[in-house]
Parts: C-alpha cells; sequence; structure tokens
C-alpha cells in the first residue's frame, strides 16, 4: 500500500478545514497533517511537517499579499504541491492561480470528487511543471 499524502490546509474558517478533512480522509489515501487559520501559522507550521501539497485560502485576512505568502511557501517547503482555493469566480481563480504560479486552483464550491480530482492533478503538475509556468485547470 502507498503512503498517504500529507496534506496541508490554510483556511480561516473552521468549517472549511472541518470539511477538508473530512473529504479528504474518508478514503484513507490522504492524511491532513497540518491545519492552519492564518498565514503566519501556516509558516510557523510548515518547515516540520512536509506536506505533500497546501491547499490555500487566496483570500487570508493576515495575507494583504499572497504572492509573498506563496515565495515564503516555496522557499520552507519547495517540494510542496500548491492548491490555491477560493469562492471567486473559477476564472478570476485561475487567473489568480496562474499569476501566482501555483500547482492548481478549484473552487471551495465543488463536489467532494471534484476537491480530491484536483489535489491530485496538483501534486502532479507539481512533478511535471504546466508549460506556462501556471496552475493547472482542476
Amino acid at each position: 500500500m502507498n503512503a498517504a499524502i500529507r496534506v496541508a490546509v490554510c483556511d480561516d474558517a473552521r468549517a472549511v478545514k472541518t470539511f477538508l478533512r473530512t473529504v479528504l480522509e474518508e478514503e484513507g489515501d490522504m492524511e491532513v497533517v497540518l491545519a492552519a487559520s492564518t498565514g503566519g501559522e501556516l509558516l510557523d507550521s510548515l518547515a516540520g511537517s512536509e506536506p505533500d501539497i497546501l491547499l490555500l485560502d487566496l483570500l487570508l485576512p493576515d495575507v494583504p499579499e499572497p504572492a509573498k505568502l506563496v515565495r515564503r511557501i516555496r522557499e520552507l517547503s519547495p517540494a510542496t504541491a500548491i492548491l490555491l482555493m477560493s469562492n471567486m469566480p473559477p476564472s478570476a481563480l485561475e487567473r489568480e492561480a496562474q499569476r501566482l504560479a501555483t500547482d492548481g486552483w478549484t473552487c471551495k464550491a465543488h463536489k467532494p470528487e471534484q476537491l480530491r480530482k484536483a489535489v491530485h492533478a496538483a501534486i502532479a503538475a507539481r512533478d511535471q511543471p504546466h508549460p506556462s509556468g501556471g496552475a493547472t485547470a482542476t
């Protein structure tokens, strides 16, 4: 059996973190190893957790410039795939994910199976960079 995918989640809404943990861990192939509520909390905890993927809320109250946070995440955990999440319209979210050079994006309103598919696609994108250097559509 393969090792579980190690997932970090950063979202300021407790309900979202609980939902993500439930959806991602229900099939036994993913384990949420870090759940942060702020960008600062994420950075403080990231180095020791070594997640395979980070599900990152685009609109964190303590992060006025998401690009700086993404750069810092890449410095602390370069092998971690970053999946950008938001409730904004998909076209706007995709543009932001490309601008920030994340490994993918997903709408928070997606169904559980779409969310799981987005996680796998972002990990694959991290292993095989997208030709444009931006995010893959998920």
